[in-house]
């Protein structure tokens, strides 16, 4: 999976927050102008600059809304305990696998094809590397969990995961 489908996947949940925190920043921005160090024209391209920034985010958000709409069920369940956190979904995704094959082995593989098929499904919405880069990349947020996954500390989400096989929670 490409790296910048992973941030964008581990940013989701934030995105909502985050649009709403840049609508107020720009309002108090606008808001305060006549207090503002800044001459109108340097404030005018600030304010534009940060309503593109916002509008952006708004299209990034629902672009990854419509990928997780047309996973299955049980597609979104892995996507929520990979991405969002819900570890305690690990132990429902085993109690409905009843009578089916089901270990850990077959689980990290169904979390990589799963990934796989989510990073194509984002550069097929427009979501491509170029586009991360240009438009994401350097808001803080972005930067923060891109480190994260470039230092390769969501491998030990992986390993969180593993432990809760190796200790029989799931």
């Amino acid at each position: 999976m490409e790296n910048y489908a992973k941030v964008i996947l581990y940013a989701y949940p934030l995105l909502k927050t985050v649009g709403k925190d840049y609508a107020d920043h720009i309002q108090n921005k606008a808001v305060l102008s006549y207090d503002s160090a800044w001459d109108t024209e340097r404030l005018t391209e600030y304010l534009a600059e940060e309503i593109f920034r916002k509008n952006r985010l708004e299209w990034l958000r629902s672009i990854v809304e419509e990928v997780l709409e047309e996973l299955t069920d049980f597609e979104k369940d892995l996507v929520a305990i990979r991405y969002f956190g819900k570890k305690h979904l690990l132990q429902t995704l085993r109690e409905n696998a009843e009578g089916k094959r089901w270990n850990e082995r077959a689980y990290f593989r169904r979390q990589q094809r799963l990934a796989e098929k989510l990073s194509g499904m984002l550069h097929k919405k427009g979501i491509t590397e170029e586009v991360f880069l240009r438009d994401f990349a350097t808001l803080d947020i972005f930067e923060k969990i891109r480190r994260f996954v470039e230092e390769g500390k969501d491998r030990n989400i992986c390993l969180e995961e593993k432990r809760f096989y190796e200790k029989g929670v799931v």
